[in-house]
């Protein structure tokens, strides 16, 4: 007997995630390998050719038409958080939730964005000679992994079809935020440095 449910897992996965296990089946377990192909099956694609899968995938996929909601794309979501912060990507993604008429996950979104990034801030400053340059940008990827994959699954859904949105008007707001704040900061540090 397995330890993991594969059915349960590979009832979660994309197609083409199962066509992937199934293009490993000589290095995946054959419980996962069955599972996918069970799944496939549930799914209406019955073949074990790993090309007639792809093939299959690829047709599947479908296109935005005028009913498909404009959202911001979870890569401007994630180049957000990690250039900008947690915030401003939880921002846009609050905005996305908006968009597809998500409002009850509007609140969570944002206070876990605030809080994140309080939280965020502390750590770095408590470990700010061993975290670099580097820690802000791990935080960010973190917190932008978090909005992307839990909370994007449980109020958008995997899978949905949309219109890409411009990051062009966000970024020119968070350039006009964060410009100033570097300018204070570096002119803060200078000024302490100099006392």
């Amino acid at each position: 007997m397995s330890y993991y449910n594969w059915t349960e897992i590979m009832s979660k996965k994309e197609t083409s995630e199962l066509a992937e296990v199934i293009r490993n089946k000589n290095s995946e377990s054959e419980d996962k390998v069955n599972a996918a192909l069970n799944e496939l099956k549930m799914r209406g694609i019955e073949t074990e050719n790993y090309n007639e899968i792809v093939e299959t995938t690829k047709k599947a996929v479908q296109k935005p038409d005028d009913s498909s909601p404009i959202l911001y794309s979870d890569k401007v979501i994630w180049t957000f958080s990690i250039l900008f912060s947690v915030i401003f990507g939880g921002i846009l993604f609050a905005i996305n939730l908006k968009e597809v008429d998500k409002r009850k996950g509007i609140m969570p979104v944002i206070i876990f964005s605030v809080l994140y990034t309080a939280l965020s801030i502390y750590i770095l400053n408590l470990t700010k000679a061993k975290a670099g340059i580097g820690g802000p940008f791990l935080t960010g990827a973190i917190g932008a992994l978090i909005l992307n994959k839990l909370f994007w699954k449980k109020y958008i859904g995997k899978g949905i079809v949309y219109h890409k949105k411009s990051f062009i008007k966000p970024l020119i707001i968070a350039l006009i935020i964060f410009i100033p704040l570097t300018i204070l900061v570096i002119w803060s540090n200078v000024i302490y440095a100099s006392m």
